[in-house]
């Protein structure tokens, strides 16, 4: 459905605190698609597989209201025939609040807006049942594709990568494609998350996802291991940004030709960039930087 081949990977130089030089990978899954970009695809592949499999005609999803998971699932299905429903956080929205949810309508999504309160159900098991009696025949992936599906998805990122790395950095969200990547690992290598979130909860989120889909104590708290979490570069929470982000974003796109968005990869580049300025890996560490899309979203600046 879309060539990965495109995913290729690119070289940048980054100095340290005593001009030394790194040369860091970038392997650029945001090329996939301008929408169903990064791990958008690789979180849905293996669910519109199972859609198909299972003769479904509608898909359920969740999402804000900047949401690329909501987008790109949008688009998916439209290509795949498959009808879309989306029910997105936030009542006082319409459809054409903004461009994300523009884009999703044009893709013929059907939006359905909800309370904050009402949004935090979408776990429930009742509520899940009465979805599927409001729409038979459908499917319903969790907000942001973060199911087993979804990991096993972003684990096939090991197929394209050679195994000699030594730290893999990547954003992270509902932390599904931190626990396919990890899943996928070689010992003595280190996952570096850049949280987009406030709190310290998504390191013990991502080892769940790994403890479900695994079952296995000796190789959870393996994977538990080679797991380094940050928080730190928030810019004041998900989502919001400040003029020093923005500048970071704009001269990594003319320093590097790499594009980076403001809620995700610009965030994590930056956090990765200041270690390494810093001096904090050996001058033999060989690392790389998986850019995971979502830059649909910088339509919003």
């Amino acid at each position: 459905m879309f060539d990965l081949e495109k995913s290729n990977v690119q070289q940048v130089k980054i100095l340290n605190c005593s001009k030394l030089p790194y040369l860091v990978d970038i392997k650029r899954d945001d090329l996939i698609d301008a929408v169903v970009s990064g791990n958008k695809w690789r979180k849905l592949k293996y669910n519109m597989l199972a859609i198909q499999a299972q003769k479904k005609d509608t898909v359920i999803t969740f999402g804000g209201a900047y949401s690329n998971h909501l987008v790109a699932t949008a688009k998916a299905c439209s290509m795949l025939g498959l009808k879309s429903v989306g029910i997105v956080r936030g009542d006082e929205l319409n459809d054409a609040s903004n461009h994300t949810l523009r884009a999703c309508k044009s893709y013929g999504m059907k939006l359905t807006y909800v309370s904050r309160e009402a949004y935090y159900l979408r776990e429930d098991r009742s509520y899940l049942e009465q979805l599927h009696v409001d729409y038979p025949n459908s499917f319903v992936i969790p907000e942001g594709g973060a199911n087993f599906y979804g990991l096993i998805g972003c684990q096939e990122i090991w197929k394209e990568l050679s195994e000699d790395y030594t730290d893999i950095f990547i954003a992270g969200g509902t932390g599904t494609t931190a626990a396919g990547i990890l899943s996928g690992m070689n010992e003595g290598m280190t996952l570096h998350v850049c949280s987009a979130l406030k709190g310290d909860f998504l390191r013990e989120d991502i080892i769940k996802k790994i403890a479900f889909g695994f079952h296995n104590d000796e190789f959870t708290q393996s994977c538990e291991n080679k797991l380094r979490v940050y928080s730190e570069d928030l810019f004041g929470g998900y989502g919001k940004f400040n003029q020093e982000l923005l500048n970071f974003i704009n001269w990594s796109e003319k320093e590097y030709n790499l594009p980076l968005d403001q809620v995700y990869t610009g965030k994590a580049f930056f956090r990765m960039n200041k270690m390494l300025q810093a001096g904090f890996f050996q001058n033999n560490a060989k690392i790389i930087f998986i850019h995971t899309g979502g830059l649909q979203g910088n339509t919003a600046l």
